[in-house]
């Protein structure tokens, strides 16, 4: 079924042809008749099929509603045929299965019949809809219909997506406001700045841009997003968990305002409170942020001025109005981002880009909207067509306008994959990897040939990064985001057009967005929901294909029973029981099942394996110890993710489709032998627990080996990662097995007790740009080994002990090394590392972490960055407990000059372990 994918556009009529030709067949023996009417059916709709391509084709906000009308009822109408047939397949080939012995073959043939009589009942009335549908399309004549076909677009350059610290029209601004917070012209007062502008300026960035520049100048910080219709205690018990990494979830507002303003007392604190949309949100978030006078600081950013105004009326205050991009700023904005140089524009567009940008009004994000539009297409035309198609951006209708009109540019495909982000809530964290599965367990990405189903999904997101119509977060070394947000204006938007379609619909408190009289995608946004909402859910929920719950509490979780169409079922922050999954079994379609976070879910139910389709199953953060044998028959089962406490059984050997198994203990050495039978596997995560069984030491020895001629397997099979954790009784001899029998890994990670020295022969890993590990005390010559290994891109190294000597790396290591994180945090003070000149020519981040206390060794810290011409971004936290106070300032400004010295001007993140001080002796 190549090319056979979900789309909102044309329903799932595209993967429902190919349904249809197999119901033909002989193999489930229908009728003939009946075959005649599933043919029927099957030339209907694919007729059906050519007209709605035509009409996504066209910009579909100029469609009259007759002819949306008739478009939403024939894809609401191709769900219902295929979750019928879906149900009838699975019925068909479960009896099949079941079909053991002369008394269940003939109760077998007793509901083949009934099951084939019913089908016939079912496809006569879908029969009779298809022809109702089809004749109201002659008769009005919707064939006649003529839709502009837009115009192909070009591959996008992976440089399109510019990190918002390089925007333009942002250095003055955030100078500005920087300065202000600084001056202590109020004593140690609190401090508020309230931006203040329209959606689209650039508030968050622009916040964002002062928080990381000054936050490592403070005890501690955070960054909160509130929105539109903020949960408080949420808020407040992120805020909390931020802070201080431990939250109690039975907290109600007043102990978490009681909590935040106990740990804030004697802090000087840095706090972002972006996008407020009411006095009364301000003033309870504010009621857990003390006036303790000790210069601490909070910005807010909002867009309405009565409630800038607020934030600063009872504080030290200053309200800063954000202001549009200037002619010029746009200009080199705009120009960046279409021809990646700010100087370059054909003549023949130049008029034309004017033209544009005035309609832009100055406003970043309409800017960054239009330009990644219109990048790779250099032609009048296509100028022309957008700047004659959008209004303009000044007002809220504009900025929608101009959205609106990126969205129809996009492929079917992506528009399906960008209307499903509305299933997560506001300012959520989207990871990517999650995303990208949900989207490929509802079947909307295609299959494309020489790339697997997983690079294509990842090429969606890209493109949608690339287009600006989400940003990207945490861009990792590899070039890859880790996760991605969605702007507010964007998620307005789609949530809308979700609505419209009866794409999915969003539950909010006491009402829920969607239409139609059936729910067939569903996200519940709230904690509460009121009964009669949840009533009138539960009764259209019946043929629906995903559901996601975030934060619901148990008590309103309602019961899960007979969902044969559901494809994706998430639950987050969701505190679920066993019971609420005992049912599982029975959702056959099942593709992509998230059950971990928050939940106290002890065991997985034995059914489990009727889900013959599920391809991903994550039980993290659940309290399951220890998987079910019957596990091992999900044959469709691509990805495995678990706690590294949780005992996988040798049954995990079964997986044949198994791709990624992250993480699990592995106890005994028959689990360890039957890794090897897992010939797809391209990631691995494993926590090392020997089990003592029989033989003592002889057990250990085997136990040894076997992971030895297991890891030589999957090493010959392509494995790409391996993650090995609780590494106590292997030590440095797992490095000296990886070397031999796991050449290929391109990532590499060993947890665990230190291992006393890096084998020589790690260099032999030529392929590996990724490594973790984990070291009992770092030498000189071990990074002369890890330097040289060249294709490391990222490197982390954590020592047990800090080292007694002073560390130099030179010209000629980590040639390739974007980031480099060093860790020595457990035993010992003081570090003393040099970079050369020329040394570490790629990188871009630089993380330290060490103990300020003065040990017998008299190690102090001398650390110089000038030479590492690329850098960007350095992270420094200090341990200082057991450190005098004086200790601890030498060092804070040694590393200040460090930084102030460096040509690049690098941004600086200085944090410190808040153990108090010793009193200087």
């Amino acid at each position: 079924m190549a090319g056979a994918i979900v789309s909102a556009s044309t329903g799932v009529i595209s993967t429902l042809l190919p349904k249809l030709s197999m119901l033909i067949q002989d193999e489930y023996k229908l009728s003939k008749a009946v075959k005649e009417k599933i043919a029927f059916l099957k030339d209907e709709l694919s007729s059906m099929q050519t007209l709605l391509v035509k009409l996504a084709n066209n910009e579909e906000k100029k469609l009259d509603e007759q002819l949306k009308d008739w478009k939403n009822k024939v894809c609401e109408l191709s769900y219902d045929i295929e979750d019928c047939i879906d149900l009838f397949m699975h019925k068909v080939s479960k009896d099949a299965a079941e079909a053991t012995n002369l008394i269940t073959k003939t109760i077998s043939r007793i509901k083949k019949i009934w099951s084939h009589h019913k089908m016939a009942a079912l496809i006569d009335e879908l029969k009779a809809r298809v022809e109702e549908e089809g004749h109201r399309r002659k008769r009005y004549k919707f064939d006649d219909e003529t839709a502009r076909q837009v115009l192909q677009i070009d591959p996008r350059l992976p440089a399109l997506y510019v990190e918002a610290e390089r925007l333009v029209g942002i250095d003055s601004p955030r100078e500005e406001i920087i300065e202000w917070l600084k001056n202590d012209s109020y004593g140690q007062q609190l401090k508020v700045v309230s931006i203040v502008g329209f959606g689209g300026l650039g508030k968050t960035t622009l916040a964002n841009q002062v928080y990381q520049k000054i936050k490592g100048q403070f005890d501690c910080s955070c960054f909160v997003p509130v929105s539109r219709n903020p949960n408080i205690a949420k808020i407040l018990a992120n805020m909390l968990k931020e802070l201080v990494s431990s939250v109690d979830p039975t907290d109600d507002e007043r102990q978490l305002i009681d909590k935040l303003r106990a740990f804030l007392q004697d802090k000087r604190y840095f706090i972002i409170v972006d996008d407020i949309w009411s006095t009364q949100a301000w003033e309870l978030i504010k009621s857990a942020l003390p006036e303790n006078n000790l210069n601490s600081r909070i910005i807010t950013t909002t867009r309405i001025t009565n409630v800038a105004t607020s934030c600063c009326s009872s504080l030290v205050g200053y309200v800063h109005s954000i202001q549009p991009l200037s002619e010029q700023q746009s200009q080199q904005l705009f120009f960046n981002r279409v021809f990646c140089d700010a100087s370059t524009c054909p003549p023949h567009l130049e008029e034309i880009s004017h033209g544009i940008l005035e309609k832009c009004h100055g406003l970043p994000l309409a800017i960054i909207t239009i330009a990644s539009l219109l990048a790779g297409k250099p032609t009048k035309d296509r100028w022309e067509q957008v700047y004659n198609s959008i209004g303009s951006a000044i007002s809220h209708q504009g900025m929608r306008e101009i959205i609106l009109f990126s969205y129809y540019d996009l492929p079917h495909h992506l528009r399906t994959c960008l209307l499903y982000l509305s299933m997560y809530p506001e300012d959520f964290m989207i990871e990517r990897e999650e995303l990208t599965w949900r989207w490929i367990g509802e079947g909307f990405v295609m299959e494309v040939r020489a790339q697997t189903v997983d690079q294509v999904a990842e090429n969606y997101f890209n493109e949608l990064v690339n287009r600006s119509l989400i940003q990207a977060i945490d861009i990792q070394y590899d070039g890859r985001a880790k996760a991605c947000r969605v702007h507010d204006m964007v998620l307005e938007l789609i949530v809308s057009l979700s609505a419209e379609e009866n794409f999915a619909s969003i539950v909010e408190g006491q009402s829920y967005s969607g239409g139609g009289h059936k729910i067939r995608r569903l996200s519940v946004q709230d904690e509460h929901v009121g009964d009669a909402v949840m009533q009138d859910i539960i009764d259209k929920w019946s043929q629906v294909r995903s559901m996601s719950f975030y934060g619901l509490h148990e008590q309103e979780i309602p019961c899960l029973q007979e969902l044969n169409s559901l494809r994706v079922l998430v639950f987050f922050d969701v505190d679920l029981g066993n019971q609420h999954i005992k049912n599982i079994g029975s959702f056959s379609q099942l593709t992509f099942l998230s059950i971990g976070s928050g939940s106290i879910i002890t065991e997985l139910p034995e059914d489990i394996d009727d889900i013959r389709y599920l391809q991903t199953l994550d039980i993290r953060d659940s309290r399951i110890k220890k998987l079910i044998p019957s596990i091992g028959r999900l044959q469709k089962l691509v990805r495995l993710l678990v706690d590294d406490l949780v005992e996988l059984p040798s049954e995990v050997g079964d997986l044949e489709a198994l791709q990624e198994l992250s993480f699990g203990a592995v106890c005994s050495i028959k689990v360890v032998e039957a890794l090897r039978r897992l010939v797809n596997l391209k990631l691995l995560g494993i926590s090392l627990y020997y089990r003592r069984e029989h033989g003592g030491d002889t057990d250990k020895r085997l136990y040894k080996e076997a992971l030895k001629s297991s890891l030589a397997v999957m090493g010959q099979n392509g494995l790409q990662t391996l993650e090995i954790g609780n590494n106590f009784f292997l030590r440095e001899e797992l490095m000296d097995i990886l070397c031999c029998t796991v050449p290929c890994l391109r990532k590499l990670v060993v947890c665990g007790t230190g291992i006393t020295r890096i084998p020589k022969q790690t260099t032999s890993l030529v392929n590996l740009t990724c490594l973790f590990m984990y070291v009992d005390k770092i030498k000189q010559e071990d990074l002369y080994v890890l330097g040289s290994i060249s294709a490391l891109l990222f490197s982390h190294l954590s020592t047990r002990h800090a080292p007694d000597e002073r560390l130099t790396i030179s010209s000629q290591q980590f040639r390739c090394l974007k980031e480099f994180v060093f860790c020595s945090n457990d035993y010992g003070g003081g570090l003393e590392m040099l970079f050369l000149q020329d040394s570490m020519p790629e990188l871009r981040r630089l993380h330290l972490e060490f103990r300020a206390h003065e040990t017998e060794c008299k190690m102090g810290f001398e650390v110089s960055f000038q030479h590492l011409a690329r850098l960007e971004h350095i992270t420094v936290r200090i341990f200082r407990n057991r450190a005098t106070w004086s200790r601890v300032k030498s060092t804070e400004a040694a590393i200040r000059n460090a930084v102030s010295i460096h040509p690049g001007r690098p941004t600086l993140d200085l944090k410190f372990e808040p153990a108090a001080l010793h009193d200087e002796e």
